[in-house]
């Protein structure tokens, strides 16, 4: 009687937690094609809920359903498909809700990224190669599907795609793989490409200039007020004319989906850079101090005036400033030194300033 009571226990647990119980069915299928499943065991009042992780149920008839796969590869390529039933105790009643999962791998490859040039500057011309970058490595594709907007479409059994740039009408470029096995395509990437302008015209303006811009997108003209004025010619070229005797640094702007490229002008004639030398001008000493020719043909030089200090031109970006007399031990006085840029432009409006100590920190008495 004992030993009865025991199997009938067993039994009843066997059933209360479907040990031995299964989903039969491909478990390697390939994506967007129907395949039937099945729940080997029974469920009290033949219950049956199926439910799909990553896929879609096409129909289902108690302990059999059909699914159709997605192609997309989600949470580390792990399909599931799931069947919830009610276990049956040994005394015929229900024995509480219960699920059965079935993991399976779709034979779809992974998503692939695209890697290559994506700005491309819109005078080029020729041939540009990219390549499909994987992101599930355990999921490798065996050939791959190349499309582009110009009508291109080319089937390669390596993931890389060279493409002939004639003009500038490529826009975008597509990419999936797909498995050994399976006929359907695995997930499509889309890589956009923008075309940067190219401003060909000078960097300087006396009068005027004129400017070709391959793919321009929208041009206008930065920072010109009262200085430069733009006119469209057509045929993407734009004229840049100087306002009178006006200087000053300008951009010409092309703006093209959200983003702007420039191209700085420079009207007239404009002092740039800075004046090297000591910071410090001792009584009785001489020191010489230096600009970087930056194009200008010459400068016009002046320092603050002092009777104790004298300064000498030595080139066109250069000066030497002594000092002689005598003034109070730990007297000190600030001196600017200014440099104003002048060329075939004319002469500039602004200047490159520099503030030097000129200082005696030493007893005349003792030289």
């Amino acid at each position: 009687m004992k030993i009865k009571l025991t199997l009938i226990f067993f039994f009843s647990l066997l059933l209360n937690r479907g040990i031995g119980q299964v989903i039969s069915g491909e478990a390697n299928p390939c994506p967007e094609t129907n395949y039937t499943y099945t729940f080997s065991g029974s469920s009290f009042n033949n219950y049956f809920l199926w439910s799909i992780t990553d896929g879609q149920i096409i129909s289902q008839n108690t302990n059999t359903v059909v699914v159709k796969w997605s192609n997309n590869v989600t949470e580390n390529g792990k399909w599931k498909l799931r069947v919830q039933y009610e276990t049956i105790k040994f005394d015929g009643t229900s024995g509480g809700s219960t699920y059965l999962d079935k993991d399976v791998k779709v034979n779809v490859p992974s998503r692939y990224t695209i890697s290559g040039d994506k700005e491309i500057p819109g005078d080029f011309r020729g041939n540009k190669t990219y390549t499909a970058q994987i992101v599930n490595s355990n999921f490798p594709a065996a050939s791959f599907l190349w499309t582009t907007n110009t009508g291109i479409q080319t089937t390669t059994t390596t993931p890389s795609f060279n493409v002939n740039i004639t003009d500038d009408q490529l826009k975008w470029i597509t990419v999936a793989g797909k498995s050994s096995t399976c006929p359907q395509w695995g997930e499509m990437f889309k890589f956009d490409i923008l075309y940067t302008p190219v401003f060909t015209g000078p960097a300087t303006i006396c009068s005027e200039g004129t400017y070709t811009i391959a793919t321009p997108g929208t041009i206008t003209l930065e920072n010109a007020a009262g200085v430069a004025t733009l006119t469209a010619l057509g045929n993407n070229q734009w004229k840049v004319t100087r306002i009178g005797s006006a200087n000053g640094l300008v951009k010409l702007r092309s703006t093209s989906n959200g983003k702007t490229f420039d191209k700085d002008i420079e009207i007239g004639i404009i002092a740039k850079g800075s004046i090297s030398g000591n910071a410090v001008l001792q009584l009785g000493e001489s020191q010489t101090y230096t600009l970087a020719l930056n194009g200008n043909t010459d400068y016009n030089w002046s320092v603050t005036y002092n009777p104790n200090v004298t300064w000498t031109k030595l080139s066109a970006t250069s000066i030497k400033l002594s000092t002689t007399g005598s003034v109070p031990m730990g007297w000190s006085e600030n001196i600017t030194i200014s440099a104003q840029a002048v060329g075939s432009c004319g002469t500039s409006s602004n200047y490159i300033l520099k503030t030097i100590k000129f200082v005696n920190e030493r007893d005349p008495r003792l030289d």
